[in-house]
């Protein structure tokens, strides 16, 4: 069975809601990780609007909506998207609240990790987003697809034998043969680059701590510091195994750290290629760091090692 992908993470009460700000905004770290940018998409725009005012205006936070509400325009994102004319359920949501601009917004969903690995999601390569609420805190929703899977909902009827994935589509009973499914995804994984490190080499004013998120990836630790990604491109590689993950201050000293990877998160969020690094203490103001990865990847010694900078 195909695994669906979700992140279960206008000026003054309505503006512009299919504005570009924060395609904008996600483009810009996409770019620093090497990674391809999104195409606005209108009806995830939309989409991304009408659950940022059913937010804002029951003061409810989520991914979920309740049916019979006022506003409601659908129970999950999936519905929402096929509801706003988006041909495909496939997709990933994210969500802020009381952040000041898509800036701060997209800058701190990247303080955390399953809301970051959304934005660096290999699969995605269209976007739309909406914000609602007022100056003192507003409510910021990304909604974010793959164009070629849209395609496959949106083409002729396709049958015939062999293996299917049912429920992607829009239209439920639309069925898609599972490979071709898997190549539309390839077609967009293969776009990006092959690992993916996040703060990107050379980096400059990283935030110094991590950001609480539902789920919680690293329950009962407080106080954490910015999380340490690694990002295999399924495109490229089948199976990796993690054999050192270390970040070391300026004295060369290595951080007391969690580390995530599919076996240990118990989110179950990561996938087989998915690595993090979280500091078990807030990383200190304006020093530089390095960081240490090896993995056995297809078989072959995987070695980065790279340094980035916290802000004051």
């Amino acid at each position: 069975m195909i695994k669906m992908f979700l992140t279960i993470l206008l000026l003054s009460l309505g503006l512009n809601a299919y504005d570009k700000g924060g395609v904008t905004a996600v483009n810009a770290v996409r770019r620093s990780a090497g990674m391809i940018p999104l195409q606005n998409n209108y009806a995830l725009s939309r989409s991304a609007y009408r659950h940022a005012k059913y937010l804002g205006r029951l003061r409810r936070k989520g991914h979920m909506e309740r049916p019979g509400s006022a506003y409601y325009f659908g129970k999950t994102p999936f519905d929402r998207m096929a509801r706003a004319g988006y041909p495909s359920r496939a997709g990933v949501e994210n969500i802020s609240y009381g952040d000041s601009s898509y800036a701060r917004s997209v800058r701190v969903l990247m303080a955390t990790l399953y809301h970051r690995l959304a934005f660096l999601d290999f699969r995605i390569d269209v976007m739309g987003s909406s914000e609602y609420g007022n100056r003192k805190g507003r409510i910021y929703v990304y909604d974010m697809g793959s164009s070629p899977v849209a395609k496959l909902c949106s083409g002729g009827s396709l049958s015939g034998g062999g293996s299917y994935v049912y429920g992607i589509c829009a239209d439920r009973s639309r069925r898609i043969p599972r490979g071709r499914f898997q190549k539309a995804l390839q077609s967009v994984e293969r776009r990006n680059g092959k690992i993916v490190l996040w703060p990107p080499a050379g980096a400059r004013d990283v935030p110094r701590s991590f950001i609480r998120e539902t789920p919680d990836p690293i329950p009962g630790i407080y106080h954490a510091g910015y999380p340490v990604t690694v990002q295999f491109n399924p495109a490229y590689y089948r199976r990796v195994k993690l054999r050192r993950f270390r970040l070391y201050d300026e004295k060369g000293k290595a951080l007391k750290a969690k580390i995530l990877h599919a076996g240990n998160d118990h989110n179950h969020k990561l996938g087989p290629g998915d690595f993090a690094l979280i500091p078990l203490k807030r990383l200190a103001p304006g020093h530089s760091y390095r960081v240490l990865f090896e993995a056995d990847a297809d078989g072959k010694r995987i070695r980065k090692s790279w340094s980035f900078r916290t802000g004051k």
